[in-house]
């Protein structure tokens, strides 16, 4: 997990040093947008579900929507990350209707928030016997990014979340940094 953790921040700064040269071709967004992508994250809340630990895992997001305006896309998220702890697999995710706003055009940076449903997923095996729950509730996501073009209708587009997550009696919060590519 280190080494994912120092890739995107190397990838950051990477990004941040072209920003001149990218700022300088104005982001365009039309009609249907999409964006998947893959990192890494944290459970910030101390209560995954079996241990009481924080532990890295991976993370991967699809989100996909339209153009309101310029500076306002519309769309929907699915946002997940997961871990492995005390031999149980788990898993969590927020499903969103999001906005996107981009304060400047110009600059591919945007803020986004969404609300929606959340999951969590436990399994545990023993032997030849895997144990699934499942428990739905309410989720949130807000976060930042920034689309950095590479092409006509082509970005790369790293992006910080924050996962909120509310199930039964239980909250959760979950970090997480991620890379996508998107296409406007």
């Amino acid at each position: 997990m280190r080494k994912l953790v120092s890739g995107i921040s190397v990838l950051f700064v990477a990004l941040w040093l072209a920003a001149p040269a990218a700022a300088q071709v104005e982001s365009k967004h039309r009609g249907f947008w999409i964006s998947f992508g893959l990192g890494g994250g944290w459970n910030v809340s101390q209560n995954v579900g079996v241990a009481q630990e924080t532990k890295p895992g991976g993370a991967g997001f699809i989100r996909l929507g339209g153009t309101l305006t310029q500076r306002l896309l519309l769309g929907g998220e699915a946002i997940a990350w997961g871990t492995e702890v005390d031999g149980a697999t788990i898993g969590r995710g927020n499903g969103t209707v999001t906005v996107m706003f981009y304060p400047s055009v110009e600059t591919g940076v945007f803020l986004k928030g969404g609300v929606g449903g959340s999951t969590f997923t436990t399994s545990f095996t023993s032997g030849n016997t895997t144990t699934t729950t499942t428990d739905n509730g309410f989720g949130a996501t807000a976060g930042v990014g920034w689309d950095v073009r590479l092409g006509r209708n082509f970005y790369l587009t790293p992006t910080v979340d924050f996962l909120y997550q509310r199930v039964t009696d239980v909250s959760n919060a979950i970090v997480l940094i991620t890379v996508g590519a998107t296409w406007h």
